[in-house]
This record gives structure tokens, sequence and C-alpha cells, in this order.
């Protein structure tokens, strides 16, 4: 590949297939298109990206492009990516990158890898719920990246047209890398469901809940950006207050009890990462340790 842009060319209509296509086109690389098998899904994303739309079989366009970006459902990829190859408009010349995060593309695409110029991954690391709004703002995005000698050059060329950060990752641990992702992302979701729910029991609705706590997790984010997980760490535990935490489990039952202990260890062992003099008094965090046991 030379220093310009290879041209582009999207399979699927989700939000993370309209958001590339979008955010490459505003970063200056040639989307020849986006395609996908439902008509009225193909056009909404294509429109919403500013992209022409295909459906139905895939297009003649194909033909014309070097870089076809796979962003279809993880257990999809495979099969895809064959039928692409099958119709012989994708062939060595192209380059196939896929954004699934759980899979290195030697799993996804290794068996069309002998027919493609090069195989890669291009996952972007963040909540993408709506495809427009995420192609505006791709900008200091976060993209795994990974796969052959081409592959990998090509994916790293795309997120820098795009002004993200690519992060090299190992093929192998493709299964780790997208365990944290769900974990910093899904699961704090999950986690605002689950206080969401306790916080109802205090005599709130479930909206008054929600509106009242994702503030209080925006400012703990902002503090985590600003100052570093340790620094930006508040609360009882932090302090070493150990009737407080007794009176949480008290108050907690079922899940919410079960996730309260969970995550109190690992509190617990970033607050012992404290140091200074506003470290918390080990001997309170040995009480805490023993109630939450």
């Amino acid at each position: 590949m030379t220093a310009r842009n290879p041209s582009t060319f999207l399979v699927g209509a989700g939000p993370i297939a309209t958001a590339l296509a979008g955010a490459l086109r505003l970063g200056g690389v040639p989307v020849l298109g986006l395609w996908a098998r439902k008509p009225g899904a193909a056009r909404q994303a294509a429109s919403a990206a500013g992209v022409a739309a295909f459906s139905s079989a895939p297009p003649d366009v194909l033909l014309d492009c070097e870089v076809v970006v796979l962003a279809v459902r993880d257990d999809a990829v495979t099969a895809v990516a064959e039928t692409l190859l099958g119709t012989g408009l994708v062939n060595r010349r192209h380059v196939l990158l896929h954004c699934s995060g759980a899979m290195a593309a030697s799993e996804a695409l290794g068996a069309v890898a002998s027919r493609a110029g090069g195989i890669g991954t291009l996952h972007p690391l963040r909540a993408i719920a709506d495809g427009a709004a995420a192609a505006r703002t791709m900008k200091g995005t976060a993209f795994g990246v990974e796969g052959d000698e081409r592959g990998l050059a090509v994916a790293e060329q795309l997120v820098r047209a795009m002004g993200g950060q690519a992060l090299r990752l190992d093929g192998r641990q493709m299964a780790a890398y997208h365990a944290a992702a769900a974990m910093a992302s899904n699961y704090l979701v999950a986690l605002l469901d689950a206080a969401a729910e306790v916080l109802a029991s205090a005599g709130l609705d479930a909206g008054q809940a929600q509106a009242a706590l994702v503030p209080l997790a925006q400012g703990a984010l902002d503090n985590v950006a600003a100052r570093g997980l340790v620094a930006a760490l508040t609360g009882p535990i932090r302090r070493g207050d150990v009737a407080t935490v007794g009176r949480h489990l008290e108050a907690l039952r079922g899940e919410p009890l079960e996730l309260y202990r969970v995550l109190a260890r690992r509190t617990l062992a970033l607050a012992a990462r404290v140091d200074g003099d506003s470290a918390p008094d080990p001997a309170r965090l040995d009480a805490i340790r023993a109630l939450i046991r």
C-alpha cells in the first residue's frame, strides 16, 4: 500500500459499520459504499454515514476497492468472507479486516487468508450505540489492531485517518482484550442497573434512580481520566469506614449483595495501594475484609 488512503468498502449495517463508514469518509478515506443483505438496513446505515448503499448480492464496486471491512456479527465473519471471495469480486488484491474484538484475524479469517492480500483486526474500543453520532466523534478513540504484516499496516493506516489511537495486540490474547472491554463498558452498564435497583428500594422510581446515578458514575470516570485509578478512589472503603460498609451489607440482599462483596474485595486491593499520609489504616481495611467475607 502507498501512503495515500486506500479505497475501502464496508460490509454490515449496524452501529459499528455505520460509525466506521462515516468516520473513514470524514477522515479522507475513499469509502466506495456499504453492503448489507437487508435493503432497508443498508439504506439507513449508508445514509447516516454519507456513503452509497448496496443490498441483495455483493456489488461489482468491490472490484474497485482495496480494503474490505467486515463489521458483522462475530459468528458471521468467516461465512461472510467466504461469500465475498466466492463471488470473485474479492481476491488477493484486497485486504480483509474484521471488527470483532474477541477473535484474532487468524481465527476469524484464517480460512480465507491464502486467497486474500492480507487479513487483520480493526476493533474500536468504545461503546457505539448510535453509529451516526460516533462517526463524528471517532477522533481519539483507541482501536485494537493486529493481523498479518499487510493487514496490520492497513488497519493502522485507517486508524490514523480517523484520528484514532492504534493499540497493537497479541493475537493470542484477543479474548482477554475483549473481556477487559466488556468489563469496562457492558458490565458498567449492568452495574448501574443493579445500583439503580438498590436506589429504587429507597423510594425513587427507576427513572429518578438512573438520572441520579449517571452523573455520579461520570464524575468517577472523569476523576480516573484526570488523576489515575488509585487517586480517583473515594468512598467508605477508601476511608477505612468499617461501620458504613457494615450498614451497606445489612441493607443489601440477593444479587446486589453478591456484586457488592465482589467489588468490595477489588476496592480493598485498590485502597491498599494508596500511600502517603492519606492512606487508610491497614487495620481498618482488614476489618472490612473480614466483614465482606
